[in-house]
C-alpha cells in the first residue's frame, strides 16, 4: 500500500467534496482520477500532499513515502538555468559529484603527504562508485533528453528559468518532477503547455516509468495510452473501474444501468410489498402481512441512483443551407502587422477549398501558427498576402480560445441575453442550463467564473447564434470530459462546415475527417482523422491532398458543381486537378452513403424506445406511479426530439448526395 482514504470527508461550507471516500493505492499502479470540474480532484490532491486536512477520517500514507508533485509557484533561485535548475531533480548525485570535485582539487595540490594522497583516492574511489551507482555519468544526458522532449531546444538550456513565460516554467517544472526519484508521482492536467511531441513524449515516458502515479486528466488518448486504472469522483464518492478510459466508459454505463435497475426493481417490490400489507393486516392473512412488513423493516433499502443534473447538452444549428463550398483560401500568408508594423508571417501561400459539411482539424507544434490561420480565416486578422472568401449564404461563427468575446463587467445571463433581446429571461434560463449554469449561477460575474465555465459560457454563446461555418480554437481548453463528449456529440450531429484547432486528439479522431498540418511557416492538407495520418506518417505512405489553385474567386462564384465532371463523361479528357476533383466527390458520397445508414439506424433505435415507453404508458402500474410516468412522458419527449433532429440531418445529407450523385450514375449504382 502506497496510501489509503479511509472514510474520508471534507466540505467547503455547505458543499459537500468527499463524503465517507475509502480506496487504496497500491505499488506500481498507473491510476487516473477523472471527474466534473469542481468534483474535488484537486482537492484530493491537496489532501495528499498535506496541504489541507480531511474534516472527517484518516489518510494513511506508507512509512517514508516519497511524492513528486507539479508545484502552483517556480522554487528556483533567481537567476538559475533552466539546464541547473531540472538537475536539482538529482540534488543527491549532484552532491556526490561535488565531493569528487572536490577531491580532485586536493589531488592536484603537490604539498599534499603520500599517505594523505593514498587516503584520498581510496575516498574518491568510494564516491566514484556511490556516482556510478546512481547513473551519474548519464545524469546531463538524461535531463538533456527530457528537456527536449517536452519541447525546449538546446538555446533555452543557459537561459535563466525566470525569463521563461509561465507555461514554460510550468514545462520545466515537470520536467524536473519527472526526473526525481520518489515512489508516487502526482500529475494534474500534465498535457497543459504541451504541444503534441510533448505529449507524445510524456506518454511514453510514463508507459516505461516503473513507480506509480496518479494523474488528473481530461486529455482521454493520454488517458488510454498510460493508465491500467480509474477512479472517478463523483457527488463526493470514489469508485474505482479497471482498465484505460475507453473500458472505464463501458463499465460506468453498465454499472450505472444495473444500479437503475436494481433500484427500480426494489420499489416495485417494496410498493407491492406495502400494497399486501395495508390490504391484508386486518384481514385473514394478518399473520402474513405482518411477517412481510417486519421483512420489509430489516430490508437494506438501496439508494436512488444520483444524476448528473450539470451534464451539458449542447445543440449547435447550421442555420440556412450554404453554397457547395463555404471558404476558399488562396495563396493565403497569414500573420501579424501591415501598414503600420512590419508584417511578420507565420505561414505563407496557403490554399484550400472547404465545401459544405467538410471536418478539418489545424494541427502542429506550439507557434507554428495555428490559432493565425483560423483567425485569419475568421477575419480577425487581415491576411498579409492572398485571400479569404466565403462562399454563397455562408455565416461563420468563430470561438476564441483566449474567451476574448466575453464582456469581464458583464453577468453570464446578460453574454447571452444581449444577442437577442426577444426572448424573456425564463428562455434564456432554460438555454443556459444546457450548459450547466443553474439557479444563481446566471447572475454570477464573468469575472468571477472558473475556466470551465468560461469555455461553457462561450460555447453557449456560439451555439446560440449558431453558423453554417464554424471556425473553433481550442474549444475543448478548460472542459472536463464530460462536457468534451457533450460538445463531440453536438459537433457529430451538426451539418455545416467545420473547421478546429485543437491538441485533443481524441475530439480530433472523433469530428476530423481532414487534417491541415501547420509546420515550419507551411500548411499541407491531409485526408483522414489524426490516428489515421499518424499511422500513414509510420508507413512512409502519408501525402498531402492535391490542392486546387484555382483564382479563389471564381471558386466561390461557382458554388454548384460542374454535372459535367460529376458525370464522369469518358470522351473527355480531364486534368489533374479535375480527377483529383472527382475523386473527392467519390469519397464524399461515399462518406455521405455511410452517414446516412448511421442515421437510418439510430432513427429506428429511437423508435423502437419510443413505442416501447408507449406500452409502459399504457400499464396500470405505471400508471398509478405519478413520478415515473413523469419521467417515461420526458423521455419520449427527449427522443421525439432526436428523432426529428436525425430526420433533419438526414434530408439534408440525401439532398446533397442528389446533388453530387447525376441521375444516370444513380441509376447505374443503386448502392449510392
Amino acid at each position: 500500500m502506497l496510501y489509503r482514504f479511509d472514510d474520508v470527508e471534507k466540505s467547503y461550507g455547505p458543499h459537500d467534496v468527499l463524503r465517507g471516500v475509502t480506496w487504496q493505492h497500491n505499488p506500481g499502479e498507473h491510476v487516473g482520477l477523472v471527474g466534473r470540474n469542481g468534483a474535488g480532484k484537486t482537492t484530493l490532491f491537496r489532501l495528499l500532499l498535506k496541504q489541507e486536512e480531511a474534516d472527517r477520517g484518516q489518510i494513511i500514507r506508507a512509512s517514508g513515502l516519497t511524492i513528486g508533485h507539479v508545484g502552483q509557484h517556480l522554487d528556483a533561485q533567481r537567476g538559475m538555468s533552466l539546464f541547473d535548475y531540472v538537475e536539482t531533480a538529482f540534488a543527491d548525485v549532484l552532491e556526490i559529484e561535488q565531493g569528487m570535485r572536490s577531491i580532485e582539487h586536493d589531488l592536484a595540490d603537490p604539498s599534499k603527504a603520500a599517505a594523505e594522497h593514498e587516503k584520498l583516492l581510496g575516498k574518491y574511489a568510494g564516491l566514484q562508485h556511490e556516482y556510478e551507482h546512481h547513473n551519474g555519468y548519464t545524469l546531463h544526458a538524461e535531463v538533456e533528453r527530457v528537456l527536449t522532449g517536452v519541447g525546449f531546444v538546446k538555446s533555452d538550456f543557459d537561459r535563466p528559468i525566470d525569463e521563461f513565460s509561465g507555461g514554460q516554467q510550468n514545462r520545466a517544472m515537470l520536467a524536473r518532477v519527472l526526473l526525481t526519484k520518489v515512489d508516487l508521482l502526482l500529475l494534474d492536467e500534465p498535457t497543459n503547455h504541451l504541444d503534441l511531441d510533448g505529449i507524445e513524449f510524456l506518454e511514453g515516458f510514463l508507459q516505461s516509468f516503473a513507480g506509480s502515479y496518479l494523474l488528473i486528466s481530461h486529455d482521454r488518448t493520454f488517458l488510454n495510452r498510460t493508465i491500467t486504472k480509474i477512479i472517478e469522483l463523483a457527488h463526493g464518492k470514489l469508485v474505482e473501474y479497471h482498465g484505460n478510459y475507453e473500458r472505464f466508459l463501458q463499465l460506468r454505463e453498465e454499472r450505472l444501468e444495473k444500479m437503475a435497475t436494481d433500484y427500480e426493481r426494489q420499489q416495485e417490490y417494496i410498493e407491492k410489498t406495502q400494497d399486501f400489507i395495508r390490504r391484508n393486516i386486518a384481514g385473514q392473512k394478518t399473520k402474513q402481512a405482518k411477517s412481510r412488513r417486519k421483512m420489509l423493516n430489516k430490508l437494506d433499502e438501496l439508494e436512488r441512483p444520483e444524476t448528473d443534473e450539470t451534464m451539458a447538452n449542447f445543440r449547435l444549428d447550421a442555420g440556412p443551407r450554404s453554397g457547395a463550398i463555404a471558404m476558399t483560401a488562396d495563396r493565403l500568408t497569414a500573420g501579424y502587422g501591415g501598414h503600420a508594423v512590419e508584417p511578420k508571417p507565420v505561414l505563407h501561400d496557403f490554399s484550400i477549398t472547404i465545401r459544405r459539411g467538410e471536418r478539418y482539424a489545424i494541427m502542429g507544434p506550439n507557434g507554428s501558427g495555428k490559432s493565425t490561420l483560423l483567425k485569419t480565416f475568421a477575419s480577425r486578422l487581415e491576411p498579409l498576402g492572398g485571400a479569404v472568401m466565403y462562399g454563397h449564404n455562408v455565416q461563420v461563427g468563430y470561438y476564441d480560445q483566449t474567451l476574448g468575446d466575453l464582456n469581464p463587467n458583464g453577468i453570464v445571463i446578460d453574454e447571452v441575453w444581449n444577442l437577442d433581446h426577444t426572448q424573456t429571461e425564463e428562455q434564456v434560463r432554460s438555454y443556459l442550463a444546457q450548459f450547466s449554469f443553474f439557479d444563481d449561477d446566471v447572475y454570477k460575474k464573468t469575472r468571477d467564473l472558473s475556466g470551465g465555465e468560461k469555455g461553457r459560457l462561450a460555447l453557449a454563446k456560439i451555439m446560440y447564434v449558431g453558423g453554417n461555418l464554424m471556425l473553433l480554437d481550442e474549444p475543448t481548453n478548460h472542459l472536463d470530459v464530460y462536457t468534451r463528449e457533450a460538445l463531440e456529440e453536438a459537433l457529430e450531429r451538426f451539418t455545416g462546415a467545420l473547421v478546429v484547432v485543437s491538441h485533443d486528439r481524441y475530439f480530433i479522431d472523433r469530428i476530423a475527417e481532414n487534417i491541415i498540418l501547420v509546420e515550419d511557416g507551411h500548411g499541407e492538407v491531409y485526408d483522414g482523422n489524426y490516428s489515421e495520418l499518424v499511422e500513414r506518417f509510420k508507413a512512409g505512405t502519408a501525402a498531402p491532398a492535391v490542392i486546387d489553385h484555382s483564382p479563389a474567386r471564381k471558386a466561390v462564384e461557382d458554388s454548384r458543381p460542374h454535372l459535367d465532371d460529376l458525370k464522369g463523361d469518358r470522351t473527355r479528357q480531364q486534368s489533374p486537378q479535375q480527377r483529383a476533383e472527382q475523386k473527392k466527390r467519390e469519397k464524399r458520397v461515399k462518406k455521405i452513403a455511410e452517414e446516412i445508414a448511421q442515421l437510418e439506424e439510430r432513427i429506428a433505435a429511437a423508435e423502437r424506445d419510443r413505442e416501447r415507453n408507449d406500452l409502459l404508458l399504457c400499464s396500470e402500474e405505471v400508471y398509478r406511479d405519478g413520478e415515473r410516468m413523469k419521467k417515461i412522458q420526458q423521455q419520449n419527449s427527449e427522443l421525439k426530439a432526436m428523432v426529428d433532429l436525425l430526420y433533419g440531418k438526414w434530408e439534408t445529407l440525401s439532398k446533397e448526395k442528389e446533388a453530387l450523385v447525376p441521375s444516370s450514375s444513380r441509376a447505374q449504382s443503386p448502392s449510392l
